[in-house]
């Protein structure tokens, strides 16, 4: 019962922030507007969050959970069709998408989730995740391409709605699977090195 009520006050207090984050520039959010937001007191929030640095930090989990909730691609093709998920519901919280990956100190807003994420590319890789430069290479550009900061991009850079930056993060990312398939099948001239 307690770790529950702890969770659910934790989980006010997050929402409250990315709700400020909406309103306001996050630098500018002080710890006080946060507690009133989420209706807890000062001692309360900090005794959950003792520093900024910390409530950022879960504000990074919470963004996480929010866009990859539910998701398990068990293919290239279930991770091309997972990134239209990842990049709307990114659209729905963008103000705090932005923040959380766009901030310029990592120091400031930690990305606590690169394994998590790693981890489901590795999965829908399958055997093709091993250690090899290539496959490095391309776990890389995986973790990118799935990325809500590349649909912030293309949504920047060309006016792609989430839909039609999916369609191309999709593409590429069978594209170079495939590539990298036809590579290690000894497919001369396939892929990004061959």
């Amino acid at each position: 019962m307690r770790d529950a009520q702890r969770a659910l006050t934790e989980q006010r207090i997050v929402e409250a922030l990315a709700a400020l984050i909406d309103e306001e520039h996050p630098l500018e959010i002080s710890m006080a507007a946060v507690a009133k937001r989420a209706g807890v007191s000062e001692p309360t929030l900090y005794r959950h969050f003792p520093t900024k640095r910390d409530l950022f930090a879960a504000l990074a989990g919470y963004q996480f959970r929010t866009v990859a909730a539910g998701l398990a691609p068990a293919s290239a093709d279930d991770l091309a069709e997972a990134v239209r998920t990842v990049y709307e519901r990114s659209a729905s919280i963008e103000s705090v998408v932005r923040w959380t990956l766009a901030a310029t100190d990592p120091q400031r807003v930690p990305r606590p989730n690169v394994q998590a994420r790693l981890t489901l590319i590795r999965t829908a890789l399958g055997g093709q995740a091993d250690d090899d430069d290539d496959a490095r290479f391309l776990l890389h550009t995986l973790l990118l391409l799935t990325s809500p900061m590349a649909w912030l991009y293309w949504k920047d850079y060309l006016g792609l709605d989430p839909a039609a930056a999916a369609e191309t993060a999709g593409w590429a990312i069978k594209a170079l699977v495939g590539a990298q398939q036809a590579q290690r099948d000894g497919q001369p001239g396939q892929g990004p090195r061959g």
